[in-house]
């Protein structure tokens, strides 16, 4: 299990900053195209504007349990969230609150993708 902590998130051209994100998710990992992983649902956001978090996506969480979605997995990703809700309930902060103000060097451009990068290799 590994929650992506994502600092934060900003809206519009202005970059008014959004709130704090903690996505639930299996551990990035290499694969023959780049990477991936697969989100659990249940997550937690707290707005910039909001004296504390919401829970986010339990009805969905729970949906995708009935599909089978997360076998054997269920228990360790609630408790995961439970976890870190515990945290943010004690008062823990994993970010620094000058994040919020961060802003990406207008140098900075996107590298060009290689060719092939939106094709699947066939399997060995």
């Amino acid at each position: 299990m590994w929650v992506g902590r994502h600092p934060g998130f900003w809206a519009g051209p202005a970059r008014d900053f959004a709130g704090w994100y903690f996505n639930l998710q299996d551990p990035v990992r290499r694969t023959p195209i780049g990477v991936d992983t697969l989100d659990h649902e249940l997550d937690l956001w707290w707005a910039a504007d909001a004296d504390r978090y919401v829970w986010k996506d339990v009805e969905l969480f729970a949906q995708r349990l009935v599909e089978g979605r997360y076998p054997g997995m269920a228990d360790a990703i609630q408790a995961e969230g439970d976890r870190i809700a515990a945290l943010l309930d004690a008062g823990e902060r994993r970010w620094d609150r000058s994040w919020a103000t961060w802003q990406p060097d207008p140098a900075w451009t996107a590298p060009p993708l290689p060719a092939g990068w939106d094709q699947v290799p066939p399997a060995r």
